[in-house]
């Protein structure tokens, strides 16, 4: 006998199959989770968050949609059981307000004890559609006595390898495997997305529909593909542009434009949706948006001024905060350091709230490394924790005030910034940012024993930052200016080893050279710094690795190959100020070959052909 579901409410098993995985799996998934959760960064567990609720948000509105399918079929619907007087279910009310079933089934097919029990208990059962259907039709004998509902799901279920999950008013069927806590997310939004689909083509004038297609293009937007999202969001906006989905579609299709990095078709959209609601709640961060993107593009004039419209008009909203915050980086990014550190102390001026108490522990190894000089007043107006401001904001803003005196050369007040942040924050996403630009700042004041100390406690605490391979160069830079020539090789060849593909590979190489150099190794000299002018190389430093190549040269008494190398950097380079170096260096060639009259040229900056 083929079981048939009364009323067939797909969507509402796939509903409940995502809330329920959660709790119905904790416990013996626990460790699975947490493993997860301890290699993913916060941003990407943020990001997960808000995609699940994306797709939760949209499964309470499919349920609508699929009801309304329901109700349209259910004329087409057969009567529930026949009789069978080998099967019988019963229930009654127990203590405490439980309820209580009974089941005589003998040589009975699993189909008609399903019917049965939905007749008993009121609750819809679905069945997973990759379920084979026969396996349903297997005979089997139950008996049981006042036992939970659950106890005879299990039973009858589980005699066949499967596994159940029940809500309220739902018995869903399923497979194990389908309950994995890695890929039943991705399987239930699957469905969710075939059931959108299937909506949308038979029933194509439901008024419903809008919000199948506005859905679709959400579930499109958080599975990475704006692409697709872009044609269900222009779909709405193009056939009901006087619905609310209108709006919201709006502003997901500048979403889908950012994603594609089409900067010029976002902005276009971003700008429509201001035009079109002012009045919206999210204008607001319609403009942060275009003014971001501005700011993308370089046109930081722009940028400026938008944010500051967005601080002006909406100062009662959220947004100010973020507005705010990227007002100053737009004039970091314009070099204009001087007018970000305005905004950054107005800034934090503006969200003081001296009620708030920052949680303050000691980090040790900076503590040991860098003696806390500042006194307990000081300290009170610079700790970050006092920010009325979201977490990240606010470790943000207090790092960069510190950024700016650091671009200012104000050393003195950046290490004092700098120094409480690292010390006193815990576990944000700038402390890396923070720890290295702290050691940056005491190798500027050439306090290169700290700088190194700093470096190294970075490169432990850690080791997969971004920044790992600045912090090897500059491990090397310091100890190289210490004189410890050896142990300055061997961080750089230790850096080179795990970032040889890295933006300061060839800075590290180039490192390595000038220990050679100083070493007075100018055999290894050279043929570090020729390996650098090799292959595909950044120009600049393939001028400098000349220049170098010849110096090393010339302390050898090849004076005349260390001219060739000095050519060669003349030629490519513009700067005015190196070429008047370089030709100092080729006439001191030409002095110690005896050519004064060539030198005389080289010192006039006669870089003619035959120099």
């Amino acid at each position: 006998m083929i079981f048939r579901c009364a009323i067939p409410v797909c969507l509402s098993m796939i509903f409940s199959a995502l809330i329920f995985t959660s709790g119905y799996l904790e416990a013996e998934e626990k460790s699975a989770k947490e493993s997860k959760l301890s290699n993913s960064s916060l941003d990407e567990y943020k990001k997960s968050f808000n995609d699940e609720k994306t797709i939760l948000a949209g499964l309470k509105k499919l349920l609508e949609i699929r009801q309304h399918q329901a109700s349209l079929e259910e004329d087409k619907l057969t009567a529930l059981v026949t009789k069978n007087d080998n099967l019988s279910i019963n229930k009654r009310k127990g203590k405490y307000g439980t309820v209580l079933y009974s089941i005589r089934a003998d040589l009975v097919p699993i189909d008609d004890i399903l019917q049965v029990l939905i007749t008993t208990s009121g609750k819809k059962i679905i069945v997973d559609d990759d379920i084979v259907r026969d396996k349903l039709s297997t005979i089997i004998s139950v008996y049981l006595d006042d036992v939970p509902l659950v106890d005879i799901i299990d039973t009858v279920f589980g005699a066949k390898g499967f596994e159940t999950i029940i809500s309220e008013n739902l018995i869903f069927v399923t497979l194990p495997a389908k309950l994995n806590v890695d890929s039943s997310y991705g399987y239930y939004q699957e469905k969710a997305i075939q059931e959108y689909q299937k909506v949308m083509i038979k029933y194509p004038k439901y008024k419903g529909i809008v919000r199948a297609y506005f859905e679709l293009g959400n579930f499109y937007l958080a599975s990475n593909l704006p692409s697709i999202a872009l044609q269900e969001f222009k779909t709405v906006i193009a056939n009901y542009p006087d619905h609310p989905f209108a709006r919201d579609s709006m502003l997901n299709e500048g979403k889908s434009y950012e994603m594609l990095d089409d900067i010029e078709n976002a902005k276009r959209v971003y700008f429509k949706y201001v035009e079109r609601y002012p009045q919206s709640n999210d204008v607001d961060d319609a403009y942060l948006k275009i003014a971001d993107l501005l700011r993308k593009q370089g046109d930081y004039k722009k940028a400026i001024e938008t944010y500051s419209y967005i601080m002006e008009v909406y100062h009662d909203r959220e947004t100010v905060k973020f507005a705010n915050m990227r007002l100053g980086n737009a004039f970091i990014d314009s070099g204009e350091y001087a007018e970000a550190l305005k905004i950054f102390l107005s800034m934090k001026s503006k969200f003081l709230d001296v009620s708030r108490k920052s949680k303050r522990t000691k980090s040790a190894a900076i503590t040991n490394t860098v003696e806390y000089q500042a006194d307990q007043g000081q300290q009170e107006s610079d700790v970050s924790g006092l920010l009325v401001l979201p977490d990240r904001l606010r470790c943000e803003l207090e790092y960069q005030i510190g950024n700016c005196y650091y671009l200012l050369g104000k050393y003195d007040k950046s290490i004092r910034i700098l120094k409480n942040f690292v010390s006193y924050e815990e576990n944000n996403y700038m402390l890396d940012t923070a720890s290295y630009k702290l050691a940056d700042c005491f190798f500027k004041t050439e306090n290169y024993l700290t700088a190194f100390q700093l470096y190294k406690n970075a490169l432990t605490e850690f080791p997969n930052s971004t920044l790992s391979t600045h912090g090897f160069l500059y491990s090397g830079k310091s100890l190289r200016e210490m004189k410890m020539l050896d142990n300055a090789i061997e961080i750089l060849k230790q850096g080179l080893g795990r970032h040889q593909d890295g933006i300061y590979a060839d800075s590290m190489t180039f490192e390595i050279g000038l220990c050679y150099l100083d070493d007075e190794n100018y055999k290894r000299a050279l043929e570090t710094f020729e390996e650098i002018t090799e292959g595909k190389r950044d120009k600049d430093m393939v001028i400098k690795a000349n220049i170098y190549a010849g110096i090393s040269l010339a302390r050898d008494k090849q004076q005349e190959k260390a001219i060739e190398h000095y050519q060669k950097a003349i030629k490519g380079d513009t700067s005015e100020m190196r070429i008047d170096w370089v030709s100092k260096l080729v006439g001191d060639s030409y002095v110690e070959l005896g050519l004064l009259t060539e030198a005389v040229k080289a010192y006039q900056q006669d870089t003619g052909a035959d120099l």
